[in-house]
């Protein structure tokens, strides 16, 4: 069980790490071809960019989310031990 939960966080980091990485790569193609092009070509160019790889990201970070462990529930069952250990 503990073995999952770890293998889960680690595929969530990765789906994370690549997610904000494609949110990062229209800034980074801004300055490329700022020195490639003229600026307003190279806004446009960023632009388009962004509006096609956005949305990858968009489910990248849903599909982590599927990923992450909810801790509550864990959280809940140490109160209820901590209570009943203590009389409440």
């Amino acid at each position: 069980m503990q073995t999952e939960t770890l293998k889960n966080a680690k595929v969530a980091v990765v789906l994370n790490r690549s997610a904000l990485c494609l949110l990062m790569l229209p800034v980074a193609c801004l300055g490329w071809a700022l020195n490639a092009y003229p600026p307003q070509d190279a806004l446009w160019l960023c632009f388009s960019m962004a509006t096609f790889v956005w949305p990858f990201a968009g489910v990248l970070f849903l599909i982590s989310a599927g990923f992450h462990n909810s801790h509550s529930g864990t959280r809940i069952k140490k109160r209820t031990g901590w209570r009943q250990a203590h009389g409440h």
